[in-house]
């Protein structure tokens, strides 16, 4: 059996709650990869800055905003509509970080007019294992 990796995705997850907790004073043993980000805590966009500085110190990784937080969701979406491109292949582009079936539920989402954001922990921690894993090919 292979020995436990610091890297693996519930740890990840566990390190960004770890990391968002204090930003939001909750205990970060209440939070789960699928606590949202802006529905389920208080997170504005500036607290979404606090957070990629976090991952950056504590993954060393680059973050990039857009990508790490789903900021440009929707734009996304609606370029894709307008040129007729598909939205899932679209999303799959631009957040390679997520799976099919994670696209297919945020799209889903993204479809029903005034639902909030639904950036995850989960989400961020699939961005920073996506970003450790190309950062080691390197």
């Amino acid at each position: 059996m292979p020995a436990h990796s610091p890297h693996e995705p519930h740890d990840i997850a566990a390190a960004i709650a770890a990391l968002v907790a204090p930003i939001f004073d909750v205990d970060a043993a209440t939070l789960s990869p699928d606590t949202r980000l802006m529905a389920d805590l208080p997170c504005e966009s500036i607290d979404l800055l606090e957070i990629g500085a976090g991952l950056n110190r504590r993954f060393a990784i680059p973050v990039r905003d857009a990508a790490a937080f789903l900021t440009d969701l929707r734009i996304h979406v609606l370029e894709a509509e307008r040129t007729g491109e598909a939205p899932e292949t679209r999303l799959a582009r631009e957040y390679p970080h997520l799976s099919d079936a994670r696209v297919a539920e945020v799209l889903a989402a993204v479809r029903v007019p005034g639902a909030p954001p639904v950036l995850t922990i989960g989400d961020v921690a699939a961005y920073v294992a996506w970003s450790l894993t190309r950062n080691a090919r390197r």
